[in-house]
Parts: structure tokens; C-alpha cells; sequence
């Protein structure tokens, strides 16, 4: 790979990044709305629970795809 194509692939890397906090804020601010109702039903409870699920698989993938490129290294 040239250094050319991994300073495309980086900046692809950073532009998915910051489409992926975006999503997230949506998101996180959505739940907090929520959790400001007093009324909140179970129904509504479980879509919360859902949405974070949702959101932390969607970090998780990113996460994974950026360590799988090189691009992120994370001890656990």
C-alpha cells in the first residue's frame, strides 16, 4: 500500500468516525429525552434497552473494522 492509499484510507477511517459519533449523539440524546418522561412505559423501557444495544454494537463494528485495518490498537 503506498502512503498515498493509507492517507485515503485514513481519512475514510476519521470521516466514518465522525458519521459514527454523530449517529451516536443522536441517539444517546434521544434516550435522555426519554428518560426525562415521567410516564415511561415498559414498552418504552425496552426500546431504550434496545437502542443502546443498538449503539453499542454499532461502536463495537467500528471498533473492530478500525482494528482490523491497522488503524486502532487496543489492549484488553
Amino acid at each position: 500500500m503506498t502512503p498515498q492509499d493509507q492517507t485515503y484510507l485514513l481519512k475514510a477511517a476519521l470521516t466514518g468516525d465522525i458519521r459514527q459519533m454523530q449517529q451516536a449523539s443522536k441517539i444517546l440524546a434521544g434516550v435522555a429525552m426519554l428518560l426525562n418522561d415521567h410516564d415511561l412505559d415498559g414498552l418504552k423501557r425496552e426500546a431504550l434497552i434496545e437502542a443502546l444495544w443498538l449503539l453499542s454494537s454499532s461502536l463495537d463494528d467500528r471498533c473492530d473494522w478500525l482494528q482490523e485495518e491497522g488503524l486502532l490498537c487496543i489492549e484488553q
